[in-house]
Parts: structure tokens; C-alpha cells; sequence
């Protein structure tokens, strides 16, 4: 996560940073990015980059918990209440509908076609799903393969929805 040099920065130096790792990030898989690209987009020297951030994943992981704040992706807040599979259905494809009208889609498909399976290798772990019972992973792990399916499959995201709810129908009940 960023270091305490970035978190005092101006909201404009921050805005610029993320304007510019966002479109880094959206056009490239972490494993061919690069931060002279960055840095260029930013206006900010190399070295300043490397006081904000430990490395690009670093970057990577701030921007994508930014993303997660700004659309309201909370993954536990899928889970917590569990209600019926319509309840889950609905909030998947309103979810959808706010990532696509917000400047975070081509972020977060670049995420699911490359760099989650990337950071994954590098051992990086997201601990709230440990915490979750069985029936909570159920429903977490159905809803994160929507969401990732309908972001890769954009003409199928009617279909792919329907599909989660048949499914959840089976864990949960109607």
C-alpha cells in the first residue's frame, strides 16, 4: 500500500497518479507494464514513484482497492446477508451496470483477463474470504466468476446473470 509520502500528497498529485496508473493498468497486464510509462503520464520523476510505492504491484494494489472503494465492491457485503438468489441476481447486475458506466471497466477486465491469476502467482491473497462459512464462499466465489465472466463476455452478461441465479436458487433457495 502506498507510504505515508503519498497519503500527504495533494489531492491533485494523488488524482494524477491514479489517472495515470489506471490507464497503465487498463491497457496493460502488470506483467509488461511499466513505470516509466507511469511516471510520463504522471508527471512525476521515477524516483518519486518508488517513495509512494514499494513496486508496481504495490500500485497495482492500491488502484485496485481504490476501484473497489469508489464502485462500492465490497466483496464480504455479497455475503453478509444472505437473502434470496433474486436479492443476488439484482445487486450483480446493477453491480455491472455501475462498473460499466464508470471509468474502472477496462481496469477491471485487464484485472480478471491478466493480472488476478498474476498476482495470485506472486502469492498475494485476499484473507476476508477465509473468514467467510461454506455457504458464504459459495455465493462469493459464484458472484466473482460473474462479475468476471460478464466483464469478458459483455454480450453474454444477461445470460450469465440468469445463470448465477439458477445457482444461487440451488445454495439459497429462491
Amino acid at each position: 500500500m502506498p507510504t505515508e509520502t503519498f497519503q500527504h500528497l495533494s489531492s491533485q498529485k494523488k488524482q494524477n497518479i491514479k489517472t495515470a496508473l489506471l490507464k497503465e493498468l487498463s491497457t496493460y497486464p502488470l506483467a509488461t507494464a511499466q513505470v516509466a510509462r507511469i511516471v510520463k503520464t504522471a508527471g512525476v520523476a521515477r524516483g518519486t514513484f518508488y517513495k509512494y510505492f514499494a513496486d508496481l504491484v504495490d500500485a497495482h494494489q492500491w488502484l485496485l482497492m481504490t476501484v473497489i472503494k469508489d464502485l462500492d465492491l465490497h466483496p464480504e457485503r455479497l455475503v453478509q446477508q444472505i437473502g434470496r438468489a433474486y436479492d443476488h441476481e439484482a445487486m450483480i447486475e446493477t453491480l455491472m451496470k455501475r462498473i460499466q458506466q464508470s471509468d474502472y471497466a477496462a481496469f477491471l477486465k485487464n484485472y480478471y483477463e491478466s493480472n488476478e491469476g498474476f498476482l495470485v502467482a506472486q502469492g498475494i491473497k485476499y484473507q476476508q474470504l477465509e473468514r467467510l462459512d461454506a455457504k458464504q464462499w459459495a455465493i462469493m466465489v459464484l458472484c466473482h466468476q460473474t462479475i468476471q465472466e460478464c466483464l469478458l463476455n459483455p454480450g453474454d452478461q444477461q445470460a450469465i446473470i440468469q445463470r448465477l441465479g439458477a445457482a444461487l436458487v440451488g445454495i439459497i433457495g429462491g
